[in-house]
């Protein structure tokens, strides 16, 4: 029961979560994302950006990306950067 209860204020906070994938900015004109490249590859990242500029009725194009950090364990966590173009 201790548990249970110590687990709760956690998980609704979010700290116990894995951060993986974060969305770090978010526009009408593009997206920016923060993912460790252990998780998620490159393509499917991308289509995450096609999913969001859709909504907007236009396509997802990469500006850049660059290496956030470097773990030896997790692997890197890459930034991704996205505009929205018709």
């Amino acid at each position: 029961m201790r548990r249970s209860i110590l687990l709760v204020p956690i998980g609704l906070c979010g700290c116990a979560a894995d951060d993986e994938f974060r969305v770090l900015s978010y526009t009408p004109a593009g997206i920016e994302y923060s993912v460790s490249t252990g998780a998620h590859s490159r393509e499917a990242v991308a289509d995450m950006a096609q999913q969001y500029c859709q909504r907007e009725g236009k396509k997802g194009q990469i500006i850049d990306s660059g290496v956030a950090e470097k773990h030896i364990f997790k692997g890197s966590r890459v930034v991704y950067r996205f505009s929205c173009v018709s």
